[in-house]
């Protein structure tokens, strides 16, 4: 019920706080992360190094729900009013990947997910910093494509 939970707040407050009016320029991002997320879930959780619980079927069906869910609304809200310089995305990335890691502490000590060998809050830590980097290089990558230039 956790992730069910979690899914439909994402859409939810991204509903209330996305700019539609960039979803043709974000929505490569929105692609990007989608598939990051699957991507890594499904290969963490092949290598066990970190198990959901909460619904049937939760090695899939978990990530499923965050990879549509969660994942690619941060991306789009973390995009949306990232800037293009250097100095005030890493502020940015710093202060998304401290929500992210303590939304993970606290689906950990409620139980929803559970590390294992030696997988802790450091490294997710140090991969968020480096998701929520890729994501700003991807949007960098094709944005020229959407914006005209001034």
């Amino acid at each position: 019920m956790y992730f069910i939970l979690i899914f439909f707040l994402s859409w939810i407050w991204f509903y209330k706080k996305a700019d539609k009016s960039r979803i043709q320029e974000l929505y490569g991002v929105v692609v990007y992360t989608c598939l990051l997320a699957i991507w890594t879930d499904l290969i963490m959780v092949h290598y066990q190094l970190w198990s959901y619980h909460g619904l049937p079927q939760s090695d899939y069906s978990i990530p499923l729900l965050l990879g549509f869910g969660i994942y690619p609304v941060v991306a789009y809200l973390f995009i949306q009013g990232a800037p293009l310089h250097w100095l005030g995305v890493m502020k940015r990335t710093l202060v998304w990947t401290f929500f992210s890691v303590i939304f993970e502490w606290v689906t950990l000590i409620t139980g929803h997910i559970e590390h294992h060998k030696w997988w802790n809050l450091g490294l997710s830590l140090g991969a968020d910093i480096l998701i929520f980097l890729s994501i700003w290089a991807v949007y960098l990558y094709y944005r020229p494509a959407y914006v005209a230039k001034a």
